[in-house]
This record gives structure tokens, C-alpha cells and sequence, in this order.
């Protein structure tokens, strides 16, 4: 074999080499988390929606473990380049374009329409989006949010009422607590996509198929987030009485 066939040779298998790295770390990567308004991950925020008082209801507060406390955002909550906007990316593109192995349900207990809640779901609303290596839990109070399958994600029904949201990211490996958790809240599911490999325990609540049929009524997680923190979480379902806990 000839020095020049050799070279090439090699050539080939750093090629080869570079390119098993570069598909490697793009198997890694995860989009679905919490991200600020500048698009960067983080493991947890606060945001409180100002209500209607001079801007129309869309200024907010936003707060994560960075920020040492409440920050004024330049963005309005109802734009894509905002924290709503970043952190609801990989949903949005789903819309266009199905990507395989990404999950999500929507669920909310004042749903947009055409749907509407019977009133023996929880009263509560939240986001999960997940793939094989992480997730995010986006818990808030506005109704009809999100707007059902549209990039025009935010309601005008939620800018007169002050608003709340909390986002964790959280290891894939939760979700089968975080889709016990809401089985006792017994959320209402308006809009979902579970891939059958995700846990059962988030499956049935996507389909609205399961309830706590038993004592005890009510359920205490301690969830661990993508770094390490840790959120206790408290579930009832309504057949929960004061002095059970």
C-alpha cells in the first residue's frame, strides 16, 4: 500500500470518526427544557404576568436562581423571543413537524376551544413536554392557554388577570412520578402525543383514562430537578378531606 493510500486511508477514518462524535452529542442534546428570554436553559423559573394596567396586560416579572430575585423583562409574554416563547419552542415546531421521540401534554381545567372541562377534573394547568433525556413541567394559572395547536400561543383571554407560572426541568427519569402526581390531581388533558415507550403513568392521564379509585387520596412526591434541586410536590384528588395528610 502506497503512502498516499495510506493518508487517504486515515483521512476516511477521521472523517468517519468525527462524524460518530458529532451524531453522538446530537443524540444528547435536549431542547426540551426551561429557557429564559434569551433562549438559555435553566433549571427552574418563577414568572409573575402583571395584570391589565397600562401595557395591556403582557409585562411580567421573571425570576430564576441567577437573577437573585424579581427582574422587569423587556419582553412581553406573548412573543416568541420571550421566556414563554423559548421555553414552548420544541411544542411549536412539533406542529410543523412531528419529531420522533418528543412528547407532550397540555392540560388545563379552562381548556381553549373547542374543548371544555367537566367539573370532576382538578383544578389546575400546566404543560409537560419530555424526550428520553429530559423534560419540563411548566405548572401556571391562565386559561385557555395554550391556544390549541397554534404558533399564537398566548390567549387574550389571559392578559386582564395577573398570572403565575413555574417551570422545572427534570430528568426523563421523573416523569413516572410527575404522571403520578397528576393522576391525583386528576388533570384534565385537552392536547397530547405520548409516545408508547413513555411511562404509563403519564400515558393514562394523556387519555384521560385514569383516577385514583382508592385511599389514600392524596400523594407527596420529592422530585429531583435536571441539576439537583429538589420540589416537593402535594397531590389531591377530590375525594381528599382536611386532616388526611
Amino acid at each position: 500500500m502506497s503512502l498516499i493510500q495510506v493518508v487517504k486511508l486515515a483521512r476516511f477514518a477521521l472523517i468517519g470518526f468525527l462524524l460518530s462524535i458529532g451524531l453522538l452529542f446530537k443524540a444528547c442534546y435536549s431542547d426540551v427544557k426551561c429557557r429564559n428570554d434569551r433562549g438559555e436553559a435553566v433549571d427552574w423559573y418563577i414568572v409573575y404576568k402583571l395584570p391589565n394596567v397600562k401595557d395591556g396586560g403582557l409585562s411580567y416579572l421573571y425570576m430564576d436562581e441567577s437573577t437573585g430575585g424579581w427582574k422587569l423583562s423587556k419582553e412581553k409574554i406573548d412573543s416568541e423571543t420571550g421566556f414563554l416563547g423559548k421555553t414552548l419552542k420544541p411544542l411549536l415546531d412539533f406542529y410543523t413537524k412531528k419529531t420522533e421521540g418528543f412528547g407532550y401534554m397540555l392540560y388545563n381545567d379552562q381548556p381553549p376551544n373547542p374543548y371544555s372541562a367537566p367539573s370532576s377534573f382538578g383544578h389546575s394547568k400546566g404543560v409537560v413536554m419530555l424526550d428520553h433525556h429530559f423534560g419540563l413541567w411548566l405548572s401556571h394559572s391562565t386559561p385557555k392557554f395554550p391556544t390549541y395547536r397554534s404558533t399564537e400561543f398566548w390567549p387574550s383571554s389571559g392578559n386582564a388577570n395577573a398570572q403565575t407560572f413555574l417551570c422545572v426541568t427534570f430528568p426523563y427519569q421523573q416523569f413516572k412520578e410527575i404522571g403520578l402526581q397528576l393522576k391525583y390531581i386528576h388533570a384534565y388533558s385537552f392536547d397530547s402525543e405520548i409516545p408508547k415507550t413513555f411511562p404509563e403513568e403519564l400515558r393514562c392521564v394523556a387519555q384521560r383514562s385514569c383516577y385514583p379509585k382508592q385511599k389514600p387520596w392524596f400523594s407527596v412526591e420529592r422530585l429531583k430537578s435536571a441539576a439537583g434541586s429538589t420540589f416537593t410536590s402535594f397531590a389531591k384528588y377530590s375525594r381528599f378531606k382536611d386532616g388526611e395528610f
